[in-house]
Order: C-alpha cells, then sequence, then structure tokens
C-alpha cells in the first residue's frame, strides 16, 4: 500500500478520494488517480485530507475557515490545496458507523462533465463517480468550486488552476447562475476594501 506521500512523489495526480469500507481493515479511503489506477489508502478520509495537506505545507483547519469566510458557507467546502488539486465534497456512501465521513472529494480539474439528473461526475480517466446528494446540492457544490478556482485565480495569475476557455468548457453554467455567486464575492471584496482604506489608529 502506497501512503499518500509517496504518491505524490512519484508525481501521480490525485482524480478522487473516496471514503469506503474494506475488509479486515474497516474505515478506509480509495485513491482514484488521473492514470486510472485505484489505490487503497487504509486510513478514514480524513486522515487522508490531512497527509495531503500536510505534504504542501497547509493545515487543513485553517483551509476550511478560509473558504467558510469566501463563500459565506459553514459546512462542505472546497479545498484548494495545490494548483493542480482543488478538492469539492460529495456525498459517496451511507456511513455504517457514526461518526464515519458520508463525503467524498473530487479534483475538479479532472471533471469531464457533471450530469446533474443522474448526479453522476465523469472524470477525464473515463471513471465515474455517483453522488448521493440532490441534483440542486450537487450542483451548489459545482458552483462553489467555480468560484473557489475563479477566486485563486485571481489571486495567483501565474498559477491560475484553469484559463478561462476550460472553464467554460468544464461548467455549464448561465450567467443567471453565477450572479448570486458573483455578488456575494463583490461584497466580500468591497468589505475588505474598506477596511483596508480605515485610517490607523494613533
Amino acid at each position: 500500500m502506497k501512503s499518500i506521500e509517496k504518491i505524490l512523489d512519484d508525481k501521480q495526480q490525485l482524480a478522487a478520494l473516496i471514503p469506503f469500507y474494506e475488509k479486515d481493515l474497516g474505515n478506509a479511503t480509495k485513491l482514484l488517480l488521473t492514470s486510472g489506477q485505484e489505490i487503497l489508502y487504509p486510513h478514514s478520509i480524513d486522515a487522508a485530507l490531512k497527509a495531503l495537506c500536510s505534504y504542501y505545507a497547509l493545515h487543513l483547519r485553517l483551509l476550511r475557515r478560509k473558504q467558510q469566510s469566501l463563500l459565506n458557507c459553514k459546512y462542505y467546502t472546497p479545498l484548494p490545496i495545490h494548483k493542480e488539486l482543488l478538492l469539492f465534497p460529495i456525498k459517496t456512501r451511507v456511513p455504517k458507523i457514526k461518526n464515519d465521513s458520508s463525503i467524498g472529494y473530487i479534483n475538479y480539474l479532472q471533471v469531464k462533465k457533471v450530469d446533474y439528473s443522474q448526479s453522476a461526475i465523469q472524470l477525464n480517466n473515463g471513471q465515474t463517480i455517483y453522488s448521493l446528494n440532490t441534483p440542486g446540492t450537487l450542483k451548489k457544490r459545482y458552483n462553489q468550486v467555480l468560484l473557489s478556482a475563479k477566486y485563486y485565480e485571481e489571486n495567483h495569475p501565474s498559477e491560475a488552476y484553469v484559463s478561462e476557455s476550460r472553464v467554460e468548457y468544464l461548467y455549464p453554467l448561465t450567467k443567471r447562475d453565477m450572479e448570486p455567486l458573483v455578488r456575494e464575492l463583490t461584497s466580500i471584496r468591497n468589505m475588505l476594501a474598506a477596511l483596508l482604506t480605515l485610517p490607523a489608529k494613533k
């Protein structure tokens, strides 16, 4: 069994992290690679996320707090871990044991198509992941990760996740879909700008 650190050291890219139950191991995580290979990680999805953040010198809790503030959303936020790894959460199983997570994470850069009516996410490697979320909730998660990606692009122009043309290809969103999100982001920016222009106290 490879560790997450070994996978990343080998320059392999993650397409998704899916929690599942494995005989003799219990609560484990399936790592889906962009090559189509599946690797068993014998720990929970939370442990996998912490290992990912540790590899990139990030703190998972602080990363979530920043996304919560950006998106005005308390739960189930995207996780921008690296320029090639932006994860968004979907429900992929019904837990058998209390406190086991029901949430898997998809690398949005590896998404080819989303079929909201079937709650299905097709990856670039040909694999399809089915969500237990409603179509409306799945669309909300997808809109949030798009906004997170755009925010990253604007603040790290040399390390943008995707070009404008690729955004249009990956995300079948209308202007009407995006208007509430854009208004929310504009409001946050204006608030931050006002705070930054306040005179310093003597």
